[in-house]
């Protein structure tokens, strides 16, 4: 044990002692081998591994980062020693260190603290060299470490201490510091600083690297730029940041999240489109985003009410009719009966949205509210009446005829789908679009009403149902006459 060295420094040292040790046995023997190229490849990757993850297996990353970054030194210097005798054939050879380089850059980018001078010295002269030994081979896969290692720290290069910082240098070194790190650990760097809760700081990097031609559709970098804009700006910020996005990217944008396992920004970025589009009226990507919206936010939320109360949130944001009943079809796809009362409640606000000359959207409020509510026969009725006096048809009059001809039915308290309180709210908006006030009439006073409304086809309906009433005024007093015979023999 060297003097000054306590028991834990001094185990740590032989532990990287040994750890060289056997790396240089593995290579040895590497060298000795008597099997192809390829299977002797393959067997010292599997080794090389099964040797890393044993010795670094004695330290965690968040207690004892420093051993392992040793540890790491040590394997990369000695797998770049190595890669003379492997064979191009394996498969492994290449992953095994990248893997190798991408672990040791998270590690670096992670430390809570810098590194201490020698350690951060022997970390750049094993990186220099083991980069060298690959180059002459044509292998650059250490080309981010060796930038990272040619810096006096993880963080201190002066360009991004200043993009950091929020104060912008000039372009020129931007793009030379941006193309000297590459795309992979930008975004790890990126990705760490969200992680460190600086989404600031992250947006600042993220826009410079969306911003530079070189990177444009490499890394994702926009999408990230505006996952860190929902955590930082107000939401008038931010639809003026994504305002010349088009939303199919933006879809884009939340798949790839997705698939990335980040559903909190995608949500985050879902939930950003989607309100512009309510915002502007626009239903283009509209029912795209609501259903990804949806799925998302179910995932992320525990309970019905919760889910219900963000949809709320969302109608008051609406400018069209559409939005709701795309909001009202997510509902009833996710919690069902549950949201019943949330759906009635956002048709009433359609009903009052829904302009007088756009007719195909107030009669598929009318259709969805009697879907919702197939078993209140008053409701149908007065959604079939709705329908006929928006557009009084032929079709549509013989379907209030119908509804109107069925005996009544009346639901008890207790088995109302809907607090009664709404349902009446409900037949109240209903009825706020009607020419008359029905409530008193028989159906003969309605049927005059409805075919007044009609025009020419009113009265043509008229004359067809008054020929129809002498045809069964006939055929009742035939029966009630009994059968005419000429003669004894037609009787017999």
């Amino acid at each position: 044990m060297a003097e000054g060295e306590t028991e834990k420094e001094y185990a740590t040292r032989k532990a990287i002692e040994r750890l060289r040790e056997r790396f240089q046995e593995l290579t040895t023997t590497l060298k000795e081998n008597l099997e192809s190229p390829s299977d002797a490849s393959l067997r010292f990757c599997q080794e090389f591994c099964q040797i890393l993850v044993e010795h670094a297996g004695r330290w965690k990353t968040e207690e004892e980062p420093l051993p392992l970054l040793e540890v790491y030194t040590v394997a990369i210097l000695s797998y770049a020693k190595a890669t003379s005798c492997l064979s191009s054939e394996c498969e492994n050879v290449p992953l095994v260190l990248e893997n190798l380089a991408l672990s040791c850059m998270e590690l670096l980018l992670s430390l809570p603290e810098s590194v201490p001078g020698a350690l951060w010295e022997e970390f750049q002269s094993s990186v220099k060299s083991a980069h060298s030994l690959l180059q002459e081979h044509g292998n650059t896969q250490l080309h981010m470490l060796s930038a990272m290692a040619q810096e006096p720290g993880v963080w201190t290069n002066t360009t991004l201490c200043s993009i950091l910082s929020n104060e912008i240098p000039e372009i020129d070194r931007v793009h030379e510091f941006l193309q000297m790190e590459g795309p992979t650990l930008l975004n790890m760097r990126i990705k760490h600083l969200i992680k460190q809760n600086r989404a600031e700081q992250a947006a600042v990097l993220a826009k410079m690297c969306s911003e530079y031609p070189e990177y444009e559709g490499k890394g994702n970098f926009k999408q990230t730029y505006l996952v860190c804009l929902c955590m930082t700006k107000t939401q008038e910020q931010l639809m003026q940041e994504i305002a010349q996005v088009d939303c199919k990217d933006g879809l884009e944008m939340i798949c790839n999240l997705e698939s990335d396992g980040d559903e909190k920004g995608a949500l985050c970025l879902c939930s950003a489109f989607l309100e512009r589009q309510l915002l502007q009226g626009d239903v283009y990507c509209a029912w795209e985003l609501t259903l990804f919206w949806s799925k998302l936010l179910m995932r992320s939320e525990s309970s019905a009410d919760a889910f219900l109360g963000q949809c709320r949130k969302l109608v008051l944001l609406s400018r069209s009719v559409c939005h709701i009943l795309f909001l009202i079809k997510v509902i009833q796809s996710e919690v069902g009966e549950v949201g019943l009362p949330v759906c009635i409640e956002m048709c009433i606000q359609a009903l009052q949205m829904a302009s007088s000359d756009n007719m195909d959207s107030r009669t598929t409020i009318c259709k969805t509210i009697s879907c919702l509510l197939p078993t209140d026969f008053e409701v149908k009725r007065a959604c079939q009446l709705t329908e006929f006096l928006f557009q009084p048809t032929v079709d549509s009059y013989y379907a209030v005829e119908s509804l109107y001809n069925e005996p009544d039915e009346k639901l008890e308290g207790e088995n109302l789908p809907v607090p009664n309180s709404l349902r009446c709210e409900l037949l109240l908006a209903l009825k706020t679009q009607w020419p008359f006030d029905p409530e008193f009439w028989d159906w003969r006073t309605l049927k005059r009403n409805c075919l007044a409304l009609m025009g020419e086809e009113g009265s043509i309906v008229s004359s067809i149902d008054t020929l129809n009433d002498t045809d069964e005024g006939l055929e009742d007093d035939a029966a009630e006459k009994g059968p005419e015979f000429k003669d004894l023999e037609d009787f017999i």
